[in-house]
């Protein structure tokens, strides 16, 4: 949904082509390479312009030291690579027919720097031997490459202005219907509202994007799909219940659910988040508080179904049994130096012989470029650490500092433990009435998922192909500028 992936997919493409044959053919090279593999109207692309392709993207393959491919997944990529030529040579026109305007102030220099890159990553005997093995002189792919960069920055040039149009006006991609439940009509607009949260809380669990693939994209749209049918059927379900939500409770269950928007978004950052989902603010706190809505609905049917249930004394002491670990507060409070090394850690305790002597080293720690981390991590009970730190730092006494680097997948940790609470973990009598409430929740949960599976099986759902708006445009450019590819003469 978010354009910039198709950008960084456009400027850093990674696939390695070879060209594979049957030894036993003897191939003319010349001629081979004439071959047509595109066809746009009256204009042919031949073989050797695609080599030029192939020929940068093993050089790709070559700097960074990749595997090559094998099999159906060499086919693939080759494929792939064809129609990525394609593509940017099309959005080069549209570019141009668009007169779009476009900046190419720098290209010269920021070329010399890959290439550059290329002759030192590789050395000038081997760059030039994969350009022999790829049959074309030096000059021919600087040439290419040069121009390479500048189709590249047309083509987005051509996106950038594809996303900006459908921004100012997204209505006719908004009101596409993406699905019908019993015959109520879902259109794309909720899809991008429940995409929106979806990537952000992916962001905050990660740190990065939604991945940006087809099989992916897929996937996360089935999903969201089946969200949308639970919901809807759901809320049904607690309405003929005769379960109502107050302006006060869909209030508040909008206040939650928008709590990790409000913490990292201001009114002017939200508003450009949301446009990459051709949403406004306006549409989101509408679709919001529809969201809202039913999750109060669905929420009050869940606690009507624990009604009636039971918990015996034996699943209550089971449980507590089987989560007794998880009662221990016990924590220690620890200051670590922690190194790559196991002799730079050992070098650093040589120097350690109390606390004094172990917060000088600390304070050196910070600016060794050997040390990975010298910090203060307060307080933590045994299950925040990885298992060997914490059964180290737990069996250690306030004012005391290892005597041996401690060994974890992060490294070689030297653990001065300054603080110590030791709380009694609670009896089976006192956690009795939390883990009854806990055990009835999760068999109304239980109870829940049952109803919500019949419900699904006896509603009309019916599903549509779920199409990224660049993808239908890029299709509609492949038809206007009549495109056919050959990919079996690669």
């Amino acid at each position: 949904m978010n354009r910039k992936r198709y950008l960084t997919l456009l400027l850093i493409i990674a696939f390695l082509v070879t060209v594979a044959g049957c030894s036993l053919i003897q191939v003319d090279t010349e001629k081979d390479m004439e071959r047509i593999v595109v066809e746009m109207g009256d204009e042919e692309i031949a073989k050797k312009e695609y080599n030029k392709y192939l020929t940068y993207h093993t050089l790709i393959y070559e700097v960074n030291g990749y595997t090559m491919p094998e099999g159906d997944s060499l086919k693939t990529m080759k494929e792939d690579l064809l129609d990525t030529m394609v593509e940017i040579n099309i959005l080069r026109k549209q570019a141009e027919e668009l007169d779009l305007e476009v900046d190419l102030e720098g290209l010269s220099e920021e070329a010399d720097e890959l290439l550059t890159t290329f002759l030192e990553g590789l050395g000038e005997d081997k760059y030039l031997r994969i350009l022999e093995d790829n049959y074309m002189t030096r000059e021919e792919f600087e040439s290419f490459f040069r121009k390479y960069m500048e189709d590249v920055k047309y083509a987005n040039a051509a996106i950038a202005n594809f996303t900006e149009t459908l921004r100012e006006d997204a209505s006719a991609e908004l009101d596409k219907v993406i699905m019908t439940v019993d015959g109520q009509t879902i259109k794309k607009e909720e899809l991008y509202y429940q995409l929106s949260m979806v990537e952000f809380e992916y962001y905050l669990g990660t740190g990065s994007g939604l991945p940006g693939d087809s099989e992916s994209l897929g996937f996360i749209y089935e999903e969201i799909q089946n969200k949308i049918a639970e919901t809807r059927l759901m809320a049904a379900a607690a309405e003929k219940e005769g379960m109502t939500a107050s302006d006060e409770e869909i209030e508040e269950m909008s206040k939650e659910m928008k709590a990790n928007f409000s913490t990292y978004f201001n009114e002017e950052t939200l508003e450009t988040y949301l446009a990459d989902y051709y949403l406004t603010t306006a549409t989101y706190d509408a679709m919001l508080e529809e969201d809202a809505k039913r999750a109060v609905l669905i929420e009050k049917y869940q606690k009507s179904l624990e009604t009636g249930l039971t918990v015996t004394s034996d699943e209550i002491k089971e449980y507590y049994d089987e989560h007794k670990s998880s009662y221990d507060t016990d924590t220690v409070s620890a200051k670590h130096i922690l190194t790559e090394s196991e002799d730079h850690a050992n070098a650093l305790l040589e120097t350690i012989t109390d606390v004094a002597s172990f917060e000088t080293a600390f304070e050196l720690a910070k600016e060794d470029e050997e040390v990975k981390e010298a910090a203060d991590l307060g307080a933590f009970s045994f299950g925040q650490m990885v298992t060997e730190f914490s059964a180290q730092a737990f069996a250690m006494d306030p004012g005391e500092v290892s005597t041996v680097p401690v060994k974890t997948e992060f490294g070689y940790h030297i653990i001065y433990v300054y603080d110590q609470h030791t709380a009694e973990i609670p009896t089976l009598e006192e956690k009795t009435s939390e883990i009854r409430e806990g055990l009835v929740a999760a068999k109304a949960m239980e109870l829940y998922t049952e109803k919500m599976t019949k419900a699904k099986e006896e509603a009309e759902i019916e599903k549509e192909e779920i199409q990224d708006p660049f993808e239908v445009h890029m299709d509609q450019l492949l038809e206007q500028y009549k495109v056919t590819t050959y990919p079996s003469r690669l």
